[in-house]
């Protein structure tokens, strides 16, 4: 075979090689593009992601409108002490009932009728005896410093205190003690009322009023008086004297049954 030959035969493979390997240069060109724009949109997106807010979010988040403030529960506060007053409730006191005197008839009787004629009669409950008026105990009034009772106590306040005996010198308990008036600074009206028995400092049928206020001199603004439970009184209304001395600080009251 001669050169020429050859040369014929050898051309046809390399043009046939250049045609196959044209094609497969733009498909490498279109997935390297691929790639490149697969690699861009997730940086883009991953950029939206850590900030919706961007510029170059075309679609961005509302903005959130803040919630309304809630309401606080304001606490209620009370006193710190609260001291109850006993009071006893008077009983009612019995109205006796009216008697009926018998009237005699004033009918003539004659021997020859023989129906004799009565008057009716009218019948009535037995009545109470009202209880007798008067006060049946008397009163002392003498001065101490409120730590020979009480030492507990002090001059920062002034105290009315006192007990109550009967005729055999036997604690009178359960009696209704009032004390009213005023002393400068302070008036007790209505009146305070308390119950010899509830405190023993004094004796066994001891009462106690506080003041609640300073030694201050006073000239018989203050009265003191015992009654019984259903408010019936037992003594006279006694006006005391107030001191600005410690010394005096409690006034002792000492109910005598006579």
């Amino acid at each position: 075979m001669s050169n020429y030959d050859e040369f014929l035969n050898e051309n046809p493979k390399k043009s046939s090689s250049r045609r196959k390997s044209s094609p497969d240069l733009t498909w490498n060109l279109l997935t390297v593009v691929m790639v490149v724009m697969t690699i861009c949109a997730c940086g883009f997106f991953f950029s939206l992601f850590r900030d919706p807010n961007s510029a170059l979010n075309p679609f961005p988040p509302s903005t959130l409108v803040p919630p309304p403030p809630t309401a606080t529960a304001t606490l209620l506060s009370y006193q710190a002490t609260w001291t109850p007053t006993l009071t006893v409730q008077p009983t009612e006191t019995a109205t006796p009932r009216p008697t009926y005197t018998l009237v005699p008839s004033t009918t003539p009787f004659s021997l020859s009728t023989a129906t004799p004629e009565f008057t009716a009669t009218s019948t009535s409950s037995p009545t109470k005896t009202p209880r007798p008026t008067g006060v049946p105990y008397s009163i002392t009034v003498t001065y101490n410093e409120s730590t020979t009772f009480r030492s507990d106590t002090s001059c920062s306040s002034m105290y009315v205190a006192g007990q109550a005996l009967s005729t055999q010198n036997k604690p009178a308990i359960g009696l209704q003690v009032k004390l009213g008036g005023s002393v400068p600074g302070k008036a007790f009206n209505p009146a305070l009322t308390t119950l010899t028995g509830i405190s023993p400092a004094y004796g066994p049928s001891g009462f106690e009023f506080d003041l609640r206020v300073g030694p201050v001199a006073s000239s018989k603004a203050l009265w003191v008086q015992l009654y019984d439970q259903s408010g019936a009184p037992l003594s006279d209304q006694v006006q005391v004297t107030t001191y600005s001395d410690c010394k005096k600080n409690l006034i002792f009251v000492r109910f005598q049954q006579k």
